[in-house]
Formats: C-alpha cells, sequence, structure tokens
C-alpha cells in the first residue's frame, strides 16, 4: 500500500511539470518581474497587500531562474522536495513508517489541489515552520541551547514576511522547546525571559533588514501606509468580496470556521492518530511534548484562516499540512510494536484501515486517478490559465506592443496581468488591480488612492488598457459602487475598443 500511494505521488509530481502558473502566482511574479526589468520597488511603486518576503522569494525565482513556466515547476517541486524530507525528520521520532507516511499524504494533498495552489504564500510559509519544529530535540537527555531558541525566532520571522498570521503557532513550538530545555536546565523565570529574548532578537532581524531595505528605497512610508490604512479597509470585505461588520462578521467568521475548508476527512484521521500516540503506554516523554506541540500547531491553523477572515482554499494550506502530517500518527511505531500481541495488532490494523480510508476519501481517489491518467494524454494546452484567456490576451499583444509601450489593466486575477507578463510588458501605473477603488469609497484613503490611479494614467497615458468584464469579483456591501466616472470620461476622451470580446475589452489610446 505505502509503495501504491508512493508511486501516486511520484506519477502526480511528473505529470504536473505540464502546469502553468495561475491566479495569484503570477500576479506576484509580475510584480517580480517589475523589480527586475525596471528597477520598481514594492510598495512604492507597486501597490500590493503581499509582504515584503513574497516580493523576495518570487524575485529570487525569476532573477535565478527565469519567469516561465518551467522554472516554476522546477522550483515547486524542488521546494515540495524539501519540505517532505524535513517533514519526514520531524516526524520521525513516531516512526520511520509514520514519518513516510506523513510526507507522503501532504505531497498528495498539496498536488491534488492543482496549478492554482502550486506556489501560493500560505503554502510557501509553511516551509520554514516545517524547519522550525526541527529544532524540537528528539529525547529529553539532548541539552538545549540558546542557539535552537534563535533558529526558532529567525525561521518564524522569515514566516512572517510571507504571512504574518503564521506566527500563530510560534508560542507554541517555543514553549515545546523550553519544555524540553527544563529537562536538564533548571525552571526559572529569568531563564524563561532569557529565551525569549534571544529568540524575540533572531525573529527581529530579517524584520529589520526589510524595514531597513524599505526605508533605503523610499518605499517604507508607502509599505505602513499600506499596512495601517488600507488593509483595515480590505479586511472588511469577506471571502466573496462583500463588506460584512458586526454581529454580521461574527457570525460568518463563525460559520466558516467549522467547515476547515474541506479538509475536515484529513481532520478525523489526525484525531485518530493523536488517540492512537496518547493512548499508548509507556511513551517517553519526547514523544509525549512532540505530539502536543504537533495537535497544538494543528489547532492554531485551525484558526488561521479566521485570522484573514477570507476562507479561501489557500487559507488552509497551513491546517492541511498539519492535519496530514498527523494522520500519520496512526502509524506510530508500526507494526513492529504490535506483532507479539493479538489486541494490539487488531487495534494496528484497524487504525491503519481507518487511515487509509480517510486519506483516500480525502484525495477523492477516483477523481484524483483519473485527473492523473487526464494529465498523462494531454499536454500544456490542457492547462492554459484562465481557460485560455491569458494565451489569448498574450497572442493579440505581443504584435503590437513596441519598445517603451505600457498597458493598464482593469482586472483582479483573470489573465491580465499574466499577459503582461508572458509579453514581458510593463504596466502604466503603480496599481495592478482595481478593486481597490471599489470598496470603502467615502474613505479618504480610497478616495486618494483614485485621485492617484487618474494623475498617473494622465501622466503618463498608456498604449493599450485592458478591461476585464467577465467573471471579475467586484466588492457589494455597505460603500461599495461599480462606478469611476473619472476613470470612464480619461477612456472615453482618448481611447477606442480594438477588441471586443464577451470577456474583456482591449482600448487603444487614439492618435493625437
Amino acid at each position: 500500500m505505502l509503495a501504491l500511494f508512493a508511486a501516486l505521488l511520484i506519477g502526480k509530481a511528473f505529470t504536473s511539470l505540464e502546469w502553468r502558473m495561475e491566479h495569484d502566482t503570477p500576479l506576484l511574479h509580475y510584480a517580480a518581474f517589475q523589480m527586475d526589468r525596471y528597477d520598481l520597488v514594492p510598495y512604492r511603486d507597486i501597490f500590493e497587500t503581499s509582504m515584503p518576503g513574497t516580493f523576495a522569494f518570487h524575485y529570487a525565482v525569476g532573477s535565478l531562474f527565469g519567469y516561465g513556466d518551467a522554472a516554476f515547476r522546477y522550483v515547486d517541486l524542488a521546494l515540495l522536495s524539501a519540505l517532505l524530507g524535513v517533514t519526514y525528520l520531524f516526524m520521525r521520532r513516531f516512526g520511520s513508517v509514520a514519518a513516510i507516511w506523513s510526507a507522503i499524504v501532504f505531497g498528495l494533498v498539496y498536488l491534488g489541489q492543482g496549478q492554482m495552489m502550486s506556489l501560493q504564500r500560505d503554502y510557501i510559509g509553511i516551509i520554514p515552520v516545517a524547519f522550525a519544529l526541527l529544532c524540537l530535540p528528539t529525547t529529553t537527555n539532548t541539552p538545549v541551547r540558546l542557539g535552537r531558541f534563535a533558529w526558532v525566532g529567525l525561521l518564524f520571522g522569515l514566516a512572517i514576511l510571507i504571512k504574518p498570521h503564521l506566527s500563530i503557532a510560534l508560542p507554541i513550538v517555543i514553549g515545546a522547546l523550553l519544555v524540553f530545555r527544563w529537562q536538564s536546565e533548571q525552571q526559572s523565570r529569568r531563564d524563561l525571559l532569557l529565551c525569549a529574548a534571544v529568540s524575540s532578537g533572531a525573529l527581529l532581524i530579517p524584520l529589520g533588514i526589510t524595514l531597513a531595505w524599505l526605508a533605503a528605497n523610499g518605499a517604507l512610508d508607502q509599505f505602513l501606509e499600506i499596512a495601517f490604512k488600507y488593509l483595515p479597509l480590505h479586511s472588511s470585505l469577506n471571502g466573496d468580496h462583500e463588506t460584512v461588520s458586526g454581529p454580521d462578521r461574527a457570525i460568518y467568521l463563525l460559520q466558516h470556521a467549522v467547515i476547515l475548508g474541506g479538509f475536515s476527512i484529513i481532520a478525523l484521521a489526525a484525531l485518530a492518530g493523536y488517540y492512537n500516540v496518547a493512548a499508548r503506554p509507556h511513551k517517553d516523554k519526547a514523544t509525549t511534548i512532540s505530539l502536543v506541540c504537533l495537535g497544538l500547531c494543528t489547532v492554531a491553523y485551525a484558526v488561521y484562516p479566521v485570522l484573514a477572515g477570507k476562507f479561501w482554499i489557500y487559507h488552509y494550506m497551513p491546517l492541511a499540512y498539519f492535519c496530514a502530517i498527523s494522520s500519520g500518527l496512526c502509524l506510530f511505531n508500526w507494526p513492529q510494536t504490535y506483532r507479539a500481541h493479538f489486541v494490539r495488532t487488531t487495534r494496528a490494523l484497524l487504525l491503519f484501515m481507518v487511515f487509509v480510508v480517510a486519506v483516500s476519501l480525502q484525495l477523492r481517489l477516483p477523481g484524483y486517478l483519473d485527473t492523473l491518467a487526464s494529465d498523462l494524454r494531454s499536454g500544456p494546452a490542457a492547462h492554459a490559465p484562465k481557460q485560455g484567456q491569458v494565451d489569448e490576451i498574450a497572442a493579440w499583444l505581443s504584435p503590437r506592443i513596441n519598445p517603451g509601450d505600457t498597458v493598464q489593466t482593469l482586472d483582479w486575477a483573470e489573465g491580465s496581468i499574466h499577459a503582461l507578463l508572458l509579453t514581458k510588458t510593463r504596466l502604466a501605473t503603480r496599481f495592478m488591480y482595481d478593486y481597490h477603488f471599489y470598496h470603502a469609497v467615502s474613505s479618504p484613503y480610497i478616495q486618494g488612492l483614485r485621485q492617484e490611479f487618474i494623475g498617473q494614467l494622465r501622466a503618463a497615458p498608456p498604449r493599450f488598457i485592458i478591461e476585464i468584464l467577465t467573471n471579475k469579483p467586484w466588492v457589494s456591501g455597505i460603500d461599495t459602487t461599480r462606478e469611476f466616472p473619472e476613470l470612464r470620461q480619461f477612456i472615453a476622451a482618448g481611447y477606442t475598443v480594438v477588441f471586443d470580446s464577451d470577456d474583456y475589452l482591449i482600448y487603444e489610446r487614439a492618435s493625437p
């Protein structure tokens, strides 16, 4: 059975080489491309809510390996391999079989989400968190030096630079490390403060370097402005882009929090795994500490999507990771400890059956196999992002773009920015998306963004404007609108439609 699931993982990884970037990843890749090609600086020259670590990641990938789909796939699989390797090393304390299964299950869960999930920010942020878990010793006899606390702080600092909410598990990991330390060191308030100071100091290193870089490049004010003026407005939107506040928001958060993003089956397998280890007599203390840490991290990352309040599927990837690897605990020290006892052997086999059934249901195994077979028969065309709209826009733009031309998109994630990445075309303004302009419209800050956008368009009119018409996630609710009179006046005064489809329009600047 292990060999079959391992073969399925290898097959899925192989067929994923035909995948292409889609949804959020090409947007951030395009931002990195603009940084690389045109020396733009995030926040100062690119209005984006993503954290600096995300830009740094995409910039590193693009500048080292290029901004194409092939590099994207190889980097994704390389990082997945590293993450699964780290997962195995951590979970090995629960037995080699459990460790192997834990790694395989998460690999299958991740790849099963398809190309839209690839290299999403919440997934990337799992990697430093997984490395931080490796700082937990495997035995209570291992002296826990301050260096381990420094590494945990540093790694969570890197995770914060990708998604600040990922720090929700930091106190849990530090707490587990303290318990390990106090098995051989004298417990005291002074030691607690010392360990906390070391960890906090290390955590501040990447944050401090990042803030210093932003300040040196004249982008710190814009970063803080987005963080403290725009993000509170953005946070009022729910996952359907609707403004929700007060009791309605509390009900919305509660209703979505209990759904677990579709990972409830693997969460039940994780619970079975926790029970399997907790119910075993004669566990060593290191196993108990690690188990509690793992369980609390799982609970923390179940809360994690609530902090953002959007409940998009990729927000659940940290939870999916901890549930997937925890499900491997169903095979804790399996099978050697059960061979000499009929009852234990029976329980082990039942737990194994529960585990296999749960994983199969979570993966929707028949559909998973159908998708794998389909991917083997198809080529890259079958994975065209946004049902081919990206390639269609890029094919239209490519022969018409001249050196120095710019394009402005009126879109969010429906492919026009991706088309600019494919054609290596520069964006006309600071704004890759336009949804910022349509919510919290009474806010002076949003009004200022509107004025800035129109001012940049007038100062340097783009050659083309691409307006997405269908599948656009319009905001709705209190203090939202679909009107932007100044933008409509600007387009009407100087542009004509040169491509008209049901899904989007392309305008070209009229000759002076």
